[in-house]
């Protein structure tokens, strides 16, 4: 069976049917790499509620109650907060994103546009992150770019995958094309690209299939990884590195507009001509 984070939560919250619990308990057995994500999990599981119902907050705006409820009427059972193994009550939940708002400063200007709430980091972000923090300059320092492997590489992926993979050309900004590689994220392909800069550490873009609608450029730390996400044309990306040696945002900016030229134009030019 497959289990993934959202299992595995539901598995930690206490929410499975037996069955399906004991074959999640028999998959955690076996595997080394999934007893270590219930244990993170359940060290994750702090008493929220608790907390804040010794807390006294400001009244809930209406305009905050009426946002609130869209997003829980459109966000799947897995993807609502379940901290504390109960379902949280609307009135309490607006009341602590209020208090830790006001706690982070971050409510400064809340009658003005409600911008969304992008705390949540996409799984197969996390999972990106915590490949990529393990990457030093001496990682890919040494290794000398190929060509022939490149356009193969990205030939495998176009063909067996469907994917239109193109890798931008980021030498104006400083960075200096190394690899590309076909990664695995649950049984789907995710394409890693890697650049090193003259100075510090080396920056990946990562891209993934993903059929959700398109979305804006964010740029949100994911433990010691900035990263920078987008959404567009059925592919969802993210450039991320673990220093401030570039200016990420503005790179994914460019890159997001078409701003940037292509490495390896042939492989640009068969995938124009194909679609």
């Amino acid at each position: 069976m497959n289990v993934d984070d959202s299992l595995l939560m539901s598995y930690v919250d206490g929410e499975l049917p037996p069955e399906q619990r004991a074959e999640v308990e028999a998959a955690i057995a076996h595997s080394d790499d999934l007893s270590a994500r219930v244990a993170a999990l359940r060290a994750s599981v702090l008493p929220y509620r608790a907390a804040y119902e010794r807390q006294p907050v400001p009244p809930v705006p209406e305009s905050l109650k009426r946002r609130i409820d869209e997003l829980v009427s459109v966000s799947t059972p897995s993807q609502r907060s379940r901290r504390d193994g109960r379902r949280a009550p609307m009135q309490w939940l607006a009341a602590a994103f209020v208090a830790g708002a006001i706690c982070s400063g971050v409510l400064t200007g809340y009658l003005g546009a409600l911008t969304p709430f992008h705390s949540k980091v996409s799984p197969w972000v996390q999972s990106v992150a915590d490949y990529q923090v393990l990457y030093g300059r001496e990682t890919v320092a040494g290794i000398k770019e190929d060509p022939a492997t490149t356009e193969q590489v990205l030939a495998d992926i176009r063909q067996r995958d469907g994917m239109p993979v193109r890798v931008p050309d980021l030498r104006q900004a400083g960075l200096k094309f190394k690899r590309v590689q076909r990664l695995d994220y649950h049984d789907r392909p995710l394409i890693q690209m890697v650049y090193l800069p003259e100075r510090g550490g080396p920056v990946a873009l990562c891209v993934i299939e993903d059929a959700n609608a398109d979305e804006p450029i964010h740029a949100q730390q994911v433990g010691d990884m900035k990263t920078v996400t987008w959404r567009a044309n059925r592919m969802a990306y993210v450039l991320l590195a673990k220093d401030a040696s570039v200016d990420l945002q503005q790179m994914a900016e460019r890159i997001a507009a078409g701003k940037t030229a292509n490495l390896y134009s042939k492989a640009a030019d068969d995938d124009a001509v194909s679609s």
